[in-house]
């Protein structure tokens, strides 16, 4: 097995960190937008939208190099991979599912849902994953200075379809549609790209167009938002303006691999035990609103203090159910359920 690179373990920490949040903001938009709630959650929620983005470029990086120039060692690489997402997906699903089919679900959903990779929010991901695993030997060629342009063209093209879509049809666009290999492009083949090659850019110049990428995503937002009325369209990751934020903050960390810092051991176990927590976290967030309605209603009245509860709250649970799984079998805690 090859060694931990314990700084990819940091940032992926942060992401599932963001990703966690991002799934916990619902209540802020419950405030009226004039409230310090609702302009806060915004302003949160454009800040941890490079959590999905870090998650992609961190493949894109890892798989840069991956030989696969023949049949077989493509093919062997596509048995391993998409077993490694695919098993937890359908054990995660199973637990989804029967809850949804004890609300009363029909069977025929259900199983639209497990084909179609709905069975959770978030798990559109896993379908995403394996576009780009499918795709890698076609990506690891286009990731030159013109394949980062060609690969930003096709993401803000994707950008502007689910653009006209969400705003000027009626029709819906699934979430494995909005989030399918074409919208994230960019995000993967950058990881491949810094794998291979030096970022020139200063650290100064870097954080200037972070600040500006933020400050672009939060005027957009708003002007969607008064436009059009839907808050939770608004803040979305999948923006242009988001992109542009992502992708400097994306070059910000993994220039910066080298440096020397104390490391955080939580951090990093949080790091290590992302995918399980990206499967599970929905599961243990609905049981604590749960438990926080019924028993804290109280917390509803700060959308700031909700948040922070239930990220901290479904963190502890995430971790705790992983470190038990992992000290009962720890391979098969990481094939069956991701952990």
């Amino acid at each position: 097995m090859k060694e931990r690179i314990i700084y990819f373990d940091l940032l992926r920490g942060l992401a599932i960190i963001g990703v966690v949040a991002i799934h916990s903001t619902a209540i802020g938009y419950t405030f009226e937008d004039t409230s310090i709630d609702f302009n806060i959650t915004v302003f949160w929620r454009q800040m941890i939208n490079f959590a999905v983005p870090m998650f992609i470029a961190i493949s894109g990086f890892f798989l840069a190099n991956k030989e696969i120039s023949t049949y077989n060692e493509y093919f062997s690489f596509l048995k391993k991979q998409i077993l490694r997402v695919l098993i937890p997906y359908l054990i995660w699903s199973l637990l989804y599912l029967g809850i949804d089919f004890m609300k009363g679900a029909s069977i025929q959903s259900l199983i639209f849902r497990l084909f179609t990779f709905k069975t959770s929010e978030p798990f559109y991901f896993i379908i995403l994953i394996i576009e780009y695993y499918i795709l890698l030997p076609a990506l690891q060629k286009l990731a030159t200075p013109k394949g980062l342009i060609l690969s930003a063209f096709i993401s803000i093209l994707s950008c502007i379809i689910i653009f006209y879509f969400r705003y000027y049809t009626a029709i819906n666009l699934p979430l494995v549609i909005v989030g399918s290999a074409p919208t994230w492009l960019i995000f993967f083949v950058l990881g491949i790209y810094i794998r291979n090659h030096k970022i020139k850019l200063k650290n100064n110049g870097i954080m200037l167009f972070i600040i500006l990428g933020l400050g672009l995503s939060l005027v957009e937002t708003y002007i969607l938002y008064h436009k059009f009325g839907s808050i939770v369209d608004s803040v979305t990751a999948v923006k242009i303006s988001s992109f542009i934020y992502s992708s400097f903050i994306i070059l910000f960390a993994f220039k910066n691999s080298d440096l020397k810092f104390n490391k955080n051991k939580l951090l990093a176990y949080i790091g290590e035990i992302s995918f399980g927590i990206y499967l599970s976290h929905i599961f243990f967030m609905m049981v604590i609103n749960l438990l926080i309605n019924r028993l804290m209603p109280f917390f509803n009245q700060s959308a700031i203090l909700r948040q922070f509860i239930l990220i901290l709250l479904t963190m502890f649970f995430c971790i705790v159910f992983a470190t038990v799984v992992r000290k009962l079998d720890k391979k098969k805690a990481i094939k069956f359920l991701g952990q």
